[in-house]
C-alpha cells in the first residue's frame, strides 16, 4: 500500500514539473540559457515535494476540526 502512495506521490511531482516546465519553455520573458532560470525551475519542483505533505496535513487538520 505505501508503495502504492509513494508512486501516485512522485508521478503528482512530475506532472507538476512538466506543467511548470512548459509554462517556463513558452514564457517568452524568460531566457532559456540563463544558469539562473534552470536553478529557479529546480528549486520550485523540489520544494514542491516537501511542501505538499504538510499542506495536506494542514488542510486535513482543519477538515477534522470543523467536524468535531
Amino acid at each position: 500500500m505505501l508503495e502504492i502512495v509513494i508512486s501516485y506521490y512522485w508521478v503528482m511531482a512530475l506532472i507538476v514539473f512538466s506543467v511548470w516546465f512548459k509554462i517556463f519553455w513558452t514564457d517568452e520573458t524568460t531566457a532559456k540559457n540563463d544558469l539562473s532560470s534552470w536553478i529557479v525551475l529546480m528549486i520550485g519542483a523540489s520544494f514542491w515535494v516537501v511542501v505538499l505533505p504538510f499542506a495536506n496535513l494542514e488542510l486535513a487538520l482543519k477538515a477534522y476540526s470543523i467536524n468535531n
